[in-house]
């Protein structure tokens, strides 16, 4: 969530106030400390209850949101605020297991993600992998240490575990604060963390510094999604997950996994493999992992009427309005330098995700500075946008993913006004012709 925070804020907010920013790190860093120190002693001075009202509130609130958001978005506030009006319950309702069942479920939720994050690491082979190993490994240590009743009989459960995600948070900022001192024009955050190493050293002079858009520039950015169901030549097999975020399979038994563009007048991004990828079974996990040894060569389609003429027109995209032509330029050019295809870090939404990110870069430095960073940090989207990309990275970009996280993003960057006592379908429809879908 920081990183997107800091992406969105730009590199002059991170360039004027990163004392403070480390400063902030190491407070909150110190905070999770006591409050960790606190539950291994029982929680004799950590605030459950106001806590337990405050996380029901916000439940509530994100349930009430949930009925002018549509789609995944939709089930993301359902999920979110269903999990939190549930532990906030059983944080209100003091019963002699209640703290127990805590144990077991947040326990259960540390083992499920560092399993996922050690497999996705194993298969992928990602960059900082081996890095990625060590904390899943450390999230189904800590979640064992949950499940056992020493030192508290399970009373600060919710202390340790809220305790742990400060500390962690902090170490990750104040190291992401401290690289931030090397950031050179036109890397982004994310560049830092090894996105696309290569192409940052070699690329980096080619970034111009984030300038404000002028009359004269483009005004619309597109993100073109072909869904796998709305690019299947015949009717889908009805599978909603995988559909939506792998691949479809019509009633001929042809395979459709859809594909991601970015347009913006002059640019134009979308990149296929120029020679066919083999993805039988028996190359399945050879062919997913992020190493050179699976780079085949690549082509850049020149537009996208032409795109479009040949195959079939996008059935989804994401219209902005406020972003940075010339990074994005600058972006293009860099990334059009290799014609390389790697099904899990180079593919056509990857691309997308990333160019959609430096164009992005410093969108919101001119509106309030620390005011609308602090907002940002309680956006329901920004944490939607997290999630996403996490996941993206961890095993590999998809047209699916690329779609959510562009609505994620152009919810941050374009606030739409709903009113909570308007319609569902009201509010869905504005939120619609506000994203540019068609």
């Amino acid at each position: 969530m920081l990183q997107i925070a800091l992406l969105l804020c730009g590199r002059n907010f991170i360039r004027r106030n990163l004392p403070v920013l480390m400063l902030a790190g190491s407070l909150w860093g110190f905070l999770g400390a006591l409050i960790l120190a606190d539950g291994m002693l029982g929680a004799q001075y950590f605030p459950l209850r106001l806590f337990g009202w405050l996380l029901l509130s916000e439940g509530l609130v994100m349930l009430m949101a949930s009925s002018g958001a549509r789609g995944a978005k939709r089930g993301i506030y359902l999920f979110r605020g269903g999990a939190a009006v549930a532990v906030a319950l059983l944080i209100l309702s003091g019963l002699s297991g209640s703290n127990l069942l805590l144990a077991i479920i947040l326990g259960f939720i540390c083992f499920l993600s560092g399993t996922f994050v050690i497999a996705s690491a194993w298969v992928v082979r990602y960059p900082h992998w081996r890095r990625a190993l060590a904390g899943g490994t450390f999230q189904i240590i800590f979640a064992i240490a949950l499940f056992q009743p020493y030192p508290t009989h399970h009373d600060g459960t919710v202390p340790q575990f809220i305790g742990v995600l400060m500390i962690l948070s902090a170490v990750s900022f104040i190291r992401l604060s401290r690289r931030l001192r090397h950031l050179a024009p036109g890397q982004t955050i994310f560049n830092l963390q090894g996105a696309d190493r290569n192409e940052i050293r070699r690329g980096g002079d080619l970034f111009t510094h984030n300038e404000p858009k002028t009359d004269d520039e483009p005004h619309v950015l597109r993100v073109l999604v072909w869904t796998p169901e709305g690019s299947s030549g015949d009717t889908p097999v009805p599978r909603p997950i995988l559909n939506r975020y792998i691949a479809a399979v019509d009633t001929s038994g042809v395979i459709s996994t859809g594909h991601a563009a970015l347009e913006m007048q002059d640019v134009y991004i979308s990149l296929y493999p120029a020679v066919d990828i083999d993805r039988s079974p028996s190359e399945f996990f050879r062919t997913l992992r992020a190493v050179q040894e699976n780079d085949v060569p690549g082509r850049f389609q020149p537009s996208y009427a032409a795109e479009s003429a040949g195959w079939c027109e996008a059935d989804r995209q994401v219209c902005f309005h406020a972003f940075s032509a010339g990074s994005l330029r600058a972006f293009s050019q860099m990334y059009r330098q290799r014609e390389v295809y790697n099904l899990t870090w180079r593919n056509c939404s990857s691309s997308v995700a990333y160019a959609l990110e430096a164009a992005l870069d410093g969108v919101l430095d001119n509106r309030n500075g620390w005011g609308m960073f602090s907002r940002l940090l309680f956006r329901p989207e920004l944490w939607i946008a997290a999630q996403l990309r996490k996941r993206a990275v961890t095993m590999a970009w998809t047209p699916g993913l690329v779609l959510d996280y562009a609505r994620a993003l152009h919810g941050i960057v374009h606030p739409v006004r709903l009113s909570w006592f308007r319609k569902p379908a009201e509010g869905a429809r504005s939120a619609e012709e506000s994203a540019g879908e068609r």
